[in-house]
């Protein structure tokens, strides 16, 4: 019986549901013209776009660690450890030059892409080298210092050098432990006692154990005198502020540790992306040089090298003929990898989706993601073929050949690895702010950019909208501006501090025509429907606001007065003596002008008003990831025979975030907060 695969292109499209759903709920707009226009981009899927879709290639396939073992590269216990499937691990080409390298004492730093094994790069070497210099000595210390950016991690490495090490019977031959801060005392002591041969942690954490005082702490350290390897983890991370931090941390663990000749490893999937593969290992040596304070030679950037895993003889453009009668066949649910290997869209998939080659950079490399939807486009282009048939097509193939053959044709023989591996790269963002022209319903321009004037005419001022929470009507933040006898509504964040003094200030009168002031309050146009009844007048005011005579008539507080809004004549450019009608608030947001929801709490501007997006970041990746397993629970059925892993990760380091976030599936889909 064939297996069924993960739909991952329903998952996206149930995901993105739910979430448009969720981001679109908190903010009701009243005026007709702002909503449509809103809504008009949100149809657009400015927010949510379309999925970038990738191919995973396949690397290069390099030597098995037996060979590297009889070469005098690798310990012979390293044969006992790193196995798969019983036998001892066949490696990539570029985890066969790190090992290289490594066995030649020299720094060196991988970059090749996600999922290409990079940990091996330093895990094979690093266990390799600790059974060597335990077989000659039996002291205790550590002698290598891994370095995560996030303990998520750190705790997954150490999963999976537990996992290996498991494979020897009886005692260990390598110790190794975790030391991020998650530990308690007692694992403290356990580790300052008895010192793993490699050390997991973070940056921060090892620079409190250069600089604490505590007694565990420094014996941990301590530990480490004459440190054999140090490996940053993920080296992109280090930039900037942090990177300087980081420079300077390895700097006083050289001098600390002594080491007679420290080995610096770095790993990173997205250093560098463009130019030739050359380029690559200069821009990467240059900041790697500078983290380790030595000398990375440009020679010593790993880079991948990439195969076809369809017939090599074959390319987009000769099999371009057969691509039309192929898409018109449709790709059986049951086809083996030999009938993949051949077939006219696996090929072109592979080569136009997959990898490509440029006069500049001739040998294989990955091509650049794109939609389904341009896919489709491109290969419609080149099968003679309408579009949705080129999408339907494409779609089966890449669900199809993500499954192992053996699930795809039901032989236990069979091969147990997918043909294709892809990934969908969903970009989702909140959708921020509006903004408006201060121009009258239906003629004002609206839009979600964030700029000072309107794009092609400078005469006409943008402004931030946000809207009662209540009614959904819509005011803008701003600055009234008085200078020299020229008045003006500036836009403002509606979070900006107000002046000392300026909420007592008046934006109308001839008084103070020549004096020069700043207001911060909020603006909203006078709105010609029956359902907009304000004119200033006593009873337009809540109740809290008002006093009352002997006679019964209200009068507002003096408390308030100042707060009272004033009605201004106010032109799309922001300038005060002609254009629409409008109200003035000074100061806070007290009520909404058209429904009288009164607001007499300490809560913020921000509170008391909507913007079009109010979720805040956990709140999204939460909404994101129970979406994601509730279709999974939805689609159980389909999914009996796979590892279904789902990390959420609240964090604006995103690109860190997403090395250790993934889906145990292929294909994998990424959910951004």
């Amino acid at each position: 019986m064939s297996g069924k695969s993960m739909d991952v292109f329903s998952l996206r499209d149930s995901i993105v549901a739910e979430y448009r759903k969720f981001a679109t709920s908190f903010t009701t707009i009243h005026a007709e013209d702002i909503r449509a226009k809103v809504e008009t981009i949100y149809g657009e899927g400015r927010f949510w776009p379309d999925p970038l879709l990738q191919i995973n290639p396949s690397y290069r396939h390099g030597a098995n660690i037996e060979t590297l073992i009889a070469a005098g590269a690798l310990d012979p216990r390293i044969a006992e450890i790193f196995r798969a499937d019983g036998a001892p691990l066949n490696l990539y080409k570029h985890q066969e030059q790190a090992i290289a390298l490594a066995s030649q004492g020299e720094s060196y730093v991988v970059t090749t892409g996600t999922g290409s094994g990079k940990s091996l790069c330093f895990f094979i070497p690093i266990v390799s080298a600790v059974l060597a210099e335990k077989r000659g000595t039996g002291a205790r210390r550590t002698r290598a210092v891994i370095i995560y950016p996030m303990n998520a991690l750190a705790n997954s490495q150490l999963e999976e050098l537990d996992k290996f090490v498991a494979n020897v019977e009886g005692q260990r031959p390598v110790t190794f432990a975790r030391y991020t801060g998650q530990e308690d005392s007692e694992e403290r002591r356990r580790i300052a006692e008895n010192p793993p041969d490699i050390l997991l942690t973070n940056f921060m954490m090892l620079e409190l154990l250069m600089t604490r005082q505590d007694e565990l702490d420094r014996k941990v350290i301590g530990n480490c005198a004459g440190l054999r390897f140090l490996v940053l983890d993920e080296l992109h991370t280090y930039r900037g502020r942090q990177g300087a931090d980081v420079a300077l941390l390895v700097r006083r663990v050289r001098e600390r540790l002594s080491p007679e000749k420290l080995q610096c490893i770095g790993t990173s999937a997205t250093m560098a992306s463009e130019g030739t593969a050359r380029n690559k290992q200069e821009v990467v040596a240059g900041v790697a040089s500078k983290l380790f304070s030595t000398t990375v030679d440009p020679s010593h950037v790993i880079v991948e090298e990439l195969e076809r895993v369809t017939e090599k003889s074959k390319r987009a453009e000769s099999v371009k003929s057969a691509l039309g009668p192929a898409i018109d066949a449709g790709i059986p649910a049951n086809i083996t990898n030999d009938a993949l290997k051949r077939h006219p869209l696996a090929i072109w998939t592979e080569t136009r989706l997959g990898i490509t080659t440029t006069d500049a950079n001739p040998a294989w490399h990955r091509a650049r993601p794109r939609t389904l939807d341009e896919a489709a486009r491109e290969l419609a282009a080149e099968a003679g073929r309408d579009e949705k048939a080129c999408r339907d097509a494409l779609r089966t193939l890449l669900l199809v050949s993500s499954l192992p053959e053996r699930e795809r044709t039901g032989n236990e023989s069979a091969s147990y690895r997918s043909f294709f591996a892809f990934k969908l790269h969903q970009f989702i963002s909140g959708a921020g702010h509006a903004f408006a022209t201060l121009e009258p319903p239906g003629k004002r321009s609206v839009t979600v950019e964030g700029q000072q004037y309107l794009p092609g005419d400078p005469d006409k001022r943008l402004y931030p909208v946000h809207f009662c929470r209540e009614c959904g009507h819509e005011y803008h933040p701003v600055r009234f501006v008085s200078d020299s006898g020229e008045r003006t509504f500036l836009a403002r964040d509606i979070d900006d501090a107000a002046p000392v003094k300026g909420d007592d200030d008046e934006p109308e009168g001839d008084d103070d025509a020549s004096a020069d002031r700043e207001v911060f309050g909020f603006l909203t146009l006078h709105a010609r429907d029956a359902e907009f009844t304000f004119a200033d007048r006593e009873e337009d005011y809540p109740e809290i606001w008002l006093d009352f005579d002997a006679a019964g008539n209200p009068r507002i507080k003096s408390y308030y007065r100042n707060a009272r809004p004033r009605d201004v004549i106010v032109s799309p450019n922001g300038k005060v003596g002609s254009g629409a009608k409008a109200w003035f608030i000074p100061g806070r947001f007290r009520f909404c002008l058209r429904c009288g929801a009164t607001h007499s709490t300490s809560a913020r501007d921000r509170t008391r008003l909507a913007s079009l997006s109010a979720e805040g970041r956990s709140s999204a990746t939460t909404v994101l990831v129970s979406s994601a397993l509730r279709w999974m629970h939805g689609h159980d059925s389909g999914l009996a025979t796979h590892t279904r892993k789902l990390l959420g990760f609240t964090d604006n380091r995103q690109d860190a975030a997403l090395q250790s976030g993934h889906f145990g599936l292929h294909p994998v889909f990424r959910t951004l907060s």
